[in-house]
C-alpha cells in the first residue's frame, strides 16, 4: 500500500511546488486498485496530482471519510476538470449524504443526497467494506471513550428534522498487515481513539503500526492528554497528525511521542 497526500493544510518548500488548503484528500495504490480518499475543497488535489504525475482518471474508489465540504467540495472541480468517473464507486457512510449545517453556513457535500446520486455511482457502507486486498472502509465507528466526541457540530437534516450532529458518518480506512493495523483517516470527528480501537476489533489485531490524517485535536484538554496517553500505550510505529489538528496541539503530542512531519506531497508506503 503507497500514499501520498494531495491536499493537506500545510506544504513544504520543494521542487515542485505545491498548493496547500484547510482539506484533506489521500491518493492511494493497493492490491491493484486506486483510491482516494476524501477530495479536499477547492480543487487543489486534481492540481496537486497533475503536478506530481498522478492520474485520476478511472479511479475504483472515491471514499468518503464524513460528509463536510473541507473533504467533498473537491468533487465539484474533480468533474470540471473532465476526470473520468464513469467506472468509479464513490464508497460513502448512509448518513454522509444529508444536509449539513454549521453556523447558518451549509457545510456538506455539493449537492447533497440525490444531486450526488445524480452523478456518481454511490456505494453506502455502514460495515467494514474491503476495497482492496486488506484496505478497509471501516463504516460506522462506536462511540466507546468518554472523551472523545462529546460535543454536536452544527446541525444535520434527517428525514426534514434537525437534529445535532455528532457525525455519526466520520470513519477512516484500515489497512491489515501480517504486523498488525495501519489507520488513513480524514478527521477523525468520531475520535482517533475509538478509531483505532474499532480497526483492531474489526480486522483482528491487537497492534496498532501507525496512523496518518486528521485527529481533530484543536485545543488543550482531556480529549488531547487522553489521546497521548493512549498512543503512549499502544506505541505505533508511526504517527503522522495532520489536517485538522492546532499547532499547540501537535507540539504537545511531540513532546511525549515522535510525530511525522506532514504536508502536501508526503508519501508512505507500507
Amino acid at each position: 500500500m503507497k500514499l501520498t497526500i494531495l491536499s493537506e493544510n500545510n506544504t513544504h518548500t520543494r521542487e515542485p511546488y505545491l498548493m496547500g488548503e484547510p482539506g484533506f484528500s489521500c491518493y492511494i495504490e493497493c492490491g491493484g486498485k486506486r483510491i482516494l480518499l476524501d477530495t479536499g475543497y477547492y480543487g487543489v488535489a486534481v492540481k496537486n496530482a497533475e503536478t506530481l504525475g498522478i492520474d485520476l482518471n478511472g479511479l475504483d474508489y472515491i471514499a468518503i471519510s464524513h460528509g463536510h465540504d473541507d473533504h467533498t467540495h473537491g468533487l465539484l472541480p474533480l468533474l470540471e476538470a473532465g476526470i473520468d468517473v464513469s467506472r468509479t464507486k464513490l464508497v460513502v457512510h448512509p448518513k454522509a449524504l444529508l444536509r449539513k449545517v454549521v453556523d447558518g453556513t451549509e457545510s456538506g457535500f455539493p449537492w447533497p443526497g440525490d444531486g450526488i446520486r445524480s452523478r456518481f455511482d454511490v456505494l453506502e457502507a455502514a460495515q467494514p467494506l474491503e476495497l482492496a486486498e486488506n484496505l478497509w472502509y471501516l463504516g460506522q465507528i462506536p462511540r466507546t471513550n468518554d472523551f472523545e466526541n462529546q460535543t454536536p457540530i452544527g446541525f444535520v437534516v434527517d428525514e426534514g428534522r434537525e437534529e445535532p450532529d455528532f457525525i455519526l458518518d466520520d470513519t477512516a480506512l484500515a489497512y491489515r498487515t501480517d504486523e498488525g493495523v495501519f489507520i488513513i483517516t480524514g478527521c477523525s470527528h468520531s475520535g482517533i481513539c475509538n478509531i483505532c480501537e474499532y480497526a483492531k476489533k474489526a480486522l483482528g489485531y491487537d497492534t496498532l503500526l501507525g496512523v496518518i490524517g486528521g485527529f481533530h485535536l484543536l485545543k488543550p484538554g482531556r480529549q488531547l492528554e487522553e489521546t497521548i496517553r493512549y498512543f503512549e500505550r499502544e506505541k505505533p510505529a508511526k504517527l503522522c497528525p495532520c489536517h485538522c489538528i492546532s499547532m499547540g496541539c501537535k507540539f504537545r503530542i511531540a513532546q511525549a511521542l515522535p510525530i511525522e512531519d506532514v504536508a502536501v506531497g508526503y508519501e508512505l508506503e507500507i
